[in-house]
């Protein structure tokens, strides 16, 4: 009964976390179990950007922030990840 009552008072940036902590967490099974470092090295990327733009738009609260300032935090999580996808192939 006490864990229905922690799920239901959890609110938006509970759930958030969570989310990103399951992300990690998936990102180690991935690093620790495919032997593919192409496709490890892609899938990794891919998730270090989303939670970018998650840490971005609701821990650093830049949602609603100056349009500039939000495209290079954003931007910062497109470029460094599309390096790591490039380095990945050499």
């Amino acid at each position: 009964m006490k864990a229905i009552n922690i799920i239901k008072s959890m609110g938006k940036l509970e759930w958030f976390l969570a989310a990103l902590i399951a992300i990690t967490l998936l990102n180690t099974f991935l690093g620790e179990q495919f032997s593919s470092t192409t496709l490890v090295s892609i899938l990794i990327a891919l998730t270090v950007t989303y939670k970018g733009f998650i840490v971005i738009d609701h821990f650093m609260e830049l949602k609603g922030a100056n349009k500039n300032l939000r495209f290079l935090m954003r931007l910062y999580f497109v470029i460094f990840p599309s390096l790591i996808i490039v380095s990945a192939f050499y």
